[in-house]
């Protein structure tokens, strides 16, 4: 007879679990971060996101980082993180 080995398609958590940040009460004065992964046509929609948000809550300013490429890391985000109270991120192909 032969042997049959099954896998289990279930993983294996890895990290512990963070609560979830809590929810900004308004946007008016507050800088706004764009990161940004370097596809096209996502840092377009960021921007067009940034001003939307600009026009209706009358955001401090935006602060973008943007990766060489999505293949990447971004860097630097302890850094970013100490400059913006919010970030719009996205993917766009």
């Amino acid at each position: 007879m032969s042997e049959i080995t099954v896998y289990s398609p279930l993983g294996v958590n890895m990290v512990e679990a963070q609560a979830i940040a809590e929810r900004i009460p308004h946007l008016k004065g507050l800088t706004i971060g764009i990161l940004n992964n370097s596809k096209t046509n996502s840092l377009m929609l960021q921007e067009e996101v940034a001003r939307l948000l600009d026009e209706r809550f009358q955001i401090g300013g935006v602060i973008k980082n943007i990766k060489p490429n999505a293949a990447l890391g971004a860097e630097g985000l302890e850094a970013f993180s100490k400059e913006v109270q919010a970030v719009i991120t996205a993917m766009g192909d």
